[in-house]
């Protein structure tokens, strides 16, 4: 063996390959370890971290150095290939850059499935970071591309060696897979990661971010098969729905980052900030909640409430509103109601569009949708957030929009982050002084969240309280998403983890008291369950078979089932058709229009602060002045200009989006609407 690789070594050939392989794959080598060693600094926020982690677990680092190499070696292939090397190094930069700012705003790591939600990413930048920050950002990214230019410019091309390219990149594509293959069969890397902070930390940046870009929905279970959803059907009794004449209102209250902020250690406060919760929870079932992520993702925790689907059978940090629920309808808790003959309304104070909402939600069966640009009186917090309060006036509303029984999901926006470090001058983050943290930047952010927190508890209060008037019977359950963007661990709580909010179930007329932990995926179906429901495949399962050691499997099965199999649980085929979703609930309605001294004014009825005059394909600076008037800007039209014979009234989102519009014809004075839905 030994002769063999002597006679190999002084092979001329090999020799004379050897000697063109050194300097271009130095390079490559070299850059690769750079850049993962920047990514797991950035990663980490620490070099000393960064460091410890290459030495104590250097199987994941030579992992994500592979997976990195793999991908610079490329470069190999092009005759400016320092230009593509230097062009491929700056982007995997530029990720660890991104990743490093978002653990600082959101404890959440960058992953690939964020690239889905630029679009949304505009409409709250400006809340997340200063206008110099931005600025300075935007200088930072024009500089890189400007380097990067000139150097493709000025870099000389180099003659290919196709045949030492092809060697550099099988060479790392064998280390990348190979050392993939083994990792996975001895079970190093898991299939699914609980917790995607942890498993960053734990498995490397380069490693968990790429993950992210191939693992999407559910994986089909080894033993899927018709026969084996129908064992489960069986098992669950899929076919007996329970006859229930006894019909509540039913409303979801899901509350930003809240959860109850006396379980911080250590902790003092010069009044309770979450009184009305605290108070629920002593007199109606309530218990801790286990939700899929830690301070951000509430379109995630939406998702299993709605649905009763498990987020640990999807890819990594996926989020289902911008993959699988852009194409097809999904069983939700709204649907499930519908057949029970209520009318299912979603309110949001933020934005339309966000994550997809005015398009998703017809594929999660919801009739209406009443989003941030509907809303009359919006109050705003420090930071720009829309107050909670808004949505008890706007709950009621959507309740008194029908006749029948009504489910209302609502989400609440206002302790949303960033949270402030330093105290600006002239601003107060509320009355409830905190006591107990020795670093000043941590107790300014605890103070504000704390303040916005009692805020939402107020709001929490006022909604019981207009409910309680009603002579309609319903049952509201509270429950936060998840616990805010501010760093902790898990000893700064006394009770609880990281995963875990609360939920509270109050209802207006006399009802048991349960204390129950809960997964966020189990929430809904044990809320029909107490109002004596049973309808839906996953409801059943939940309430039927979690005892059954069986449990989780069977409803992965029926996940991939009714998302990506054969619909074998809905007889061969898709059993729900999207809504036609309707924005607001109350009549938006042109009354009149006139055109003096350039000046277009719209009158009418329910116009909001999102209203926009539209004139053909144009739309124009508008000016809110009461529900009843709009008008456009001074300098919009000429002043001898004519009357338009037509004009629109748009509902935009700040991203531009138009929700929905009623349109005036002069000739006619009909308006006639559209619904503004994909």
């Amino acid at each position: 063996m030994v002769e063999l690789f002597k006679k190999i070594k002084e092979n001329k050939v090999f020799m004379r390959l050897s000697e063109k392989l050194r300097t271009p794959l130095a390079a490559t080598l070299l850059a690769a370890l750079g850049v993962t060693l920047f990514t797991e600094i950035t990663n980490r926020r620490s070099i000393i971290e960064a460091f410890a982690f290459m030495f104590s677990k250097f199987h994941f680092f030579v992992f994500n150095f592979f997976i990195v190499f793999f991908i610079l070696s490329f470069s190999l292939l092009f005759k400016k290939r320092k230009s593509v090397l230097l062009l491929l190094s700056i982007v995997w930069v530029a990720f660890g850059v991104t990743d490093f700012i978002l653990r600082c705003s959101r404890i959440t790591p960058f992953a690939a499935t964020d690239f889905a939600l630029i679009e949304s990413v505009w409409t709250i930048v400006f809340l997340y970071f200063e206008l110099w920050q931005i600025i300075l950002c935007s200088i930072a990214i024009v500089l890189v591309i400007a380097l990067v230019v000139f150097l493709f410019v000025k870099m000389k091309k180099e003659k290919v060696d196709f045949k030492v390219a092809a060697c550099s990149i099988a060479i790392s594509a064998l280390l990348l897979f190979g050392s993939s293959s083994i990792y996975h069969h001895t079970g190093m890397v898991p299939d699914h990661f609980s917790s995607l902070p942890d498993a960053y930390d734990a498995h490397g940046f380069s490693y968990c971010f790429t993950v992210g870009l191939f693992d999407r929905g559910v994986d089909r279970p080894e033993d899927y098969s018709k026969e084996n959803v129908d064992e489960i059907l069986n098992s669950i009794g899929a076919h007996i729905n329970k006859e229930n004449k006894y019909k509540p209102n039913i409303i979801f209250v899901q509350l930003e980052s809240f959860f109850d902020v006396n379980y911080l250690s250590g902790i003092s406060f010069s009044e309770d900030p979450v009184k009305n919760f605290s108070a629920l929870k002593k007199n109606h079932t309530n218990g801790f909640l286990t939700v899929p992520s830690i301070g951000s993702g509430t379109a995630n925790t939406e998702f299993e409430v709605l649905t009763g689907m498990n987020l640990d059978f999807f890819g990594t940090a996926e989020y289902p509103y911008k993959t699988i629920l852009q194409d097809q309808t999904c069983e939700t808790i709204a649907y499930n109601l519908r057949e029970q003959g209520y009318f299912c309304h979603a309110v949001h104070n933020h934005t339309g569009d966000f994550y997809d909402r005015n398009f998703v939600y017809s594929h999660l069966g919801f009739d209406t949708f009443i989003s941030v640009e509907y809303m009359q009186d919006v109050e705003r917090n420090e930071i720009g957030w829309a107050k909670d309060s808004v949505l008890t006036g706007e709950i009621i509303n959507a309740l008194d929009s029908t006749k029948g029984q009504d489910l209302v999901y609502a989400i609440s926006v206002q302790p949303h982050g960033r949270y402030p470090t330093e105290q600006e001058e002239g601003v107060s983050y509320g009355p409830i002084t905190l006591h107990g943290f020795e670093d000043e930047s941590k107790s300014i952010s605890w103070q504000y969240f704390v303040n916005q927190v009692a805020e939402t508890d107020a709001f929490v209060g006022e909604l019981v309280s207009a409910l309680s008037e009603r002579d309609e019977e319903c049952i509201v359950v509270f429950f936060g998403d998840h616990l805010p963007s501010i760093s902790m661990e898990e000893e700064d709580l006394s009770a609880g983890n990281l995963y875990q909010t609360e939920y509270v179930m109050w209802s207006s007329f006399e009802m048991a008291r349960e204390v129950k932990d809960l997964e966020s995926y189990q929430l809904s179906s044990y809320i029909m369950s107490r109002a004596g429901f049973s309808n839906g495949i996953f409801t059943k399962l939940h309430q039927n078979y979690s005892e059954s050691e069986n449990y989780l499997d069977a409803l992965e099965m029926l996940e991939y089932d009714v998302l990506y199999g054969d619909y074998d649980a809905y007889s061969g085929k898709q059993k729900y058709l999207p809504t036609t979703l309707r924005m607001g609930v109350l009549d938006i309605s042109v009354s009149k229009i006139t055109l003096e001294e350039g000046i277009l004014s719209v009158e009418g009825d329910n116009f909001t602060e999102n209203s926009v005059i539209v004139v053909g394909k144009r739309r124009y600076d508008t000016e809110f002045v009461s529900k009843n008037l709009i008008r456009t800007l001074p300098g919009e039209f000429d002043v001898d200009d004519e009357m338009p014979g037509s004009v629109s009234v748009a509902q935009i989102t700040k991203n531009g989006v138009m929700l929905s519009s009623v349109t005036y014809s002069l000739p006619q004075d009909v308006p006639e609407s559209t619904s503004g839905v994909k």
